[in-house]
C-alpha cells in the first residue's frame, strides 16, 4: 500500500486503507469526505473566521496555560471539538487535493 500512495502520489489511499483496516485511526483523524477543493476550502475559511471571531481563542489559552481543571473541562473538550471540525477541511484539502495540479498536467 505505502508504495502505491507513494508511487501514484495518492494520499487518499492511505487514508481509507487506515480508515478501513484501523478502527484508532478515528480517534485521531476526523471522518473526511472527497469535497470539491472548493468547497473545502470555503469551509477553512468559514470555520476559522468564526473561532478566531469567538472568545474560545483567549479562552483555550488560558486554560492551557494553567493546566486543564475538571471545571475547564467540558469547556475545553468543547473548543477541541470546534478545532476538530476546522481539521477536517483542512485535512481534506491536504489528503484529496495536495497533488491536484499534477493530476492536471
Amino acid at each position: 500500500m505505502e508504495r502505491m500512495v507513494v508511487c501514484y502520489h495518492a494520499p487518499a489511499l492511505a487514508y481509507r486503507h487506515l480508515h478501513e483496516t484501523s478502527g484508532l485511526i478515528s480517534y485521531v483523524v476526523p471522518e473526511l469526505e472527497a469535497r470539491s477543493a472548493l468547497e473545502s476550502a470555503v469551509r477553512v475559511y468559514l470555520l476559522l473566521s468564526r473561532f478566531a471571531k469567538s472568545q474560545d481563542v483567549d479562552r483555550l489559552l488560558e486554560i492551557a496555560e494553567g493546566g486543564v481543571s475538571q471545571g475547564e473541562q467540558a469547556e475545553f473538550n468543547r473548543i477541541t471539538a470546534d478545532l476538530r471540525e476546522l481539521a477536517r477541511p483542512c485535512l481534506e484539502l491536504d489528503v484529496f487535493w495536495r497533488d491536484a495540479r499534477k493530476e492536471l498536467l
